[in-house]
């Protein structure tokens, strides 16, 4: 719990310097920007309950498996980081763009409130809306983000916008799964030295690379194509 904490710390510290400097750095594969530089290890990469992505099709992943002969691209990243609200669009692009790539979701939380938040977006994939209801969370963060802890009136209003059942979702959050498998971010999160959120990182036949902070989709086609 003590590791925990002070991983949050550590991360609300580089989120603040970050934001705070009116700064969303970019830092691939090690750029001098004096941040510890992430270690890539394919078995800690995806684990099962981490929302997938492919062909258009969102799921949780069964396993913790990863191939080496197509691509993946995982996200570390939090609802309420003002640099993966910048970067939810170009990604979405990328995906369009490259239908068949494994997009893996994983959150590293930021503030106290991220594990919940967290948990009330996965809940959304019971109803078929993953997509659709993490695009709205991130494209209002602005508005939700400001209220501080009171955030779930927001995701419920979302939610009926998208013609969820908004009573539903707020039960389903409370699964214990999505917890177990935040929980299992921060702690895989910690063990590749990832510290920054977002950080992207794309495995494929030739081998994988990485981006950190908000990049335009032209840069993350860039990475992907070096390693297919």
């Amino acid at each position: 719990m003590k590791s925990e904490i002070k991983f949050i710390s550590i991360m609300a510290i580089i989120t603040v310097l970050i934001v705070g400097g009116g700064l969303y750095i970019s830092a691939k594969n090690g750029g001098e920007t004096g941040i510890p530089k992430p270690t890539i290890k394919n078995e800690l990469l995806v684990k099962a309950g981490n929302p997938v992505i492919q062909n258009g099709v969102a799921s949780f992943a069964k396993d913790s498996s990863i191939s080496t002969s197509s691509v993946t691209v995982i996200e570390f990243a939090d609802y309420s980081c003002p640099a993966c609200s910048v970067i939810e669009p170009e990604i979405d692009k990328l995906l369009k763009n490259n239908p068949t790539v494994k997009y893996v979701y994983r959150t590293i939380p930021i503030h106290v409130q991220s594990k919940d938040e967290a948990k009330m977006v996965y809940a959304s994939m019971q109803q078929g809306k993953f997509k659709e209801f993490a695009s709205t969370v991130f494209k209002n963060q602005q508005e939700w983000s400001k209220t501080g802890t009171d955030f779930v009136p927001f995701f419920l209003k979302y939610a009926d916008a998208l013609g969820m059942d908004s009573l539903k979702l707020k039960t389903e959050a409370n699964n214990p799964a999505y917890l177990a498998t935040i929980e299992s971010d921060t702690k895989d999160a910690q063990e590749l030295n990832i510290y920054v959120t977002p950080t992207v990182i794309f495995v494929g036949p030739n081998g994988s690379t990485y981006t950190q902070g908000a990049v335009q989709e032209s840069e993350l086609q860039k990475l992907l194509d070096s390693v297919k």
